[in-house]
């Protein structure tokens, strides 16, 4: 008998080891019921994108999100376009402070964000607001994570 329980202890000591010894693979339950996995491995794949791929994939979510119309994405697209080109080029930049670039960033995206605006509807800004909102929750949340 003691050697059955000293062999069922093993055996969860070894099993309780080598879980602990997994990378940090988190995965998320995404609204349609996908697994997705949180992490860089989007981000690296969003590195590989073009200024005009990523514009598209930022309309084209816009127009899921808020039910856009087609003249409505073709104008919220060239905005994200231009948005991509600058931060293409701002990534390129090596010869300015860093506070200065976040300072000539921040105003972009204002300016940017208020064309967009202009753009939706009131209902659409309101949904887009909330979206907004809950990327600022999310980023806040993994911000603290990141930290431990």
């Amino acid at each position: 008998m003691k050697k059955l329980i000293y062999t069922i202890a093993l055996v969860v000591l070894g099993i309780t080891s080598s879980n602990a010894q997994e990378p940090d693979r988190k995965k998320l339950e995404g609204k349609a019921g996908k697994e997705r996995t949180e992490g860089r491995q989007r981000l690296e794949r969003d590195d590989k994108l073009t200024p005009e791929q990523r514009a598209e994939k930022a309309a084209s979510a816009m127009q899921k999100k808020l039910n856009l119309t087609d003249e409505q994405k073709q104008k919220v697209q060239s905005i994200e376009l231009d948005r991509a080109k600058k931060n293409e080029e701002w990534r390129k930049q090596d010869d300015k402070s860093i506070k200065n670039k976040m300072e000539e960033r921040k105003a972009f995206m204002m300016a940017s964000k208020e064309k967009i605006d202009k753009i939706l509807t009131e209902e659409q800004r309101k949904t887009l607001a909330i979206a907004r909102e809950d990327v600022k929750e999310r980023m806040k949340d993994n911000r603290g994570k990141r930290q431990k």
